[in-house]
């Protein structure tokens, strides 16, 4: 884990043969190259997190590749046991275009961003940076109004069915302003967004 910062136990996932013990940073000066364009940038969306896993808390611990739009797509469609082996073979219909090490990636990116919750109103969007960061007039409730789900909202942004926080413009569209809002358009009919910090009654 070599230059990760912010770096936190993330839990466990258990396997047949063996487990799967999980952390994740961030590794916002390094990006992975050859990366399909479909992939969103290290750092941004379903890749803000970096993870490493081992089977074993004394061994060395293994990076996983960024997440693949392909990947988050067919794991919604399958059911499997993990191994415990990152390149154990998966069986699987329709068949899972990937190893192990993927489907995992795949499915801590789903839990992430379908359960990571704060309090309402305790971070917002950087208007210059695009990113989420604490808000600086926050004041934390009581326990008490804590209870109320409708006090907690999520902290990430859905995934949308095509298996990014983003929709993917094509390089040829972007220099075309109406081709491209005429693309996101028909992505937004088929593939709706939703508000980012979406409240838990909501």
């Amino acid at each position: 884990m070599s230059g990760a910062d912010i770096v936190r136990f993330v839990g466990k996932i258990y396997g047949i043969d063996k487990d799967y013990w999980i952390v994740s940073g961030r590794l916002d000066d390094e990006v992975e190259v050859g990366l399909d364009p479909m992939v969103e940038p290290r750092a941004e969306g379903v890749n803000e997190l970096v993870y490493w896993v081992t089977d074993n808390l004394l061994n060395d611990w293994v990076q996983l590749p960024d997440a693949h739009p392909k990947h988050i797509v067919c794991s919604r469609q399958i059911k499997h046991i993990f191994t415990g082996d990152l390149n154990a073979k998966i069986n699987s219909n329709p068949p899972f275009p990937g190893k192990e090490r993927h489907l995992l990636r795949a499915q801590l990116a789903r839990i992430f961003h379908a359960t990571t919750i704060s309090p309402k109103g305790m971070y917002e969007i950087d208007e210059e940076t695009n990113k989420m960061k604490f808000s600086e007039e926050f004041q934390m409730p009581s326990t008490e109004e804590l209870r109320d789900p409708a006090n907690w909202q999520n902290a990430q942004p859905l995934l949308l069915k095509c298996g990014r926080t983003t929709y993917y413009i094509p390089e040829e569209l972007k220099d075309d302003e109406e081709a491209m809002q005429n693309a996101k358009d028909d992505l937004e009919k088929d593939d709706p967004t939703v508000e980012r910090f979406r409240l838990l009654n909501e």
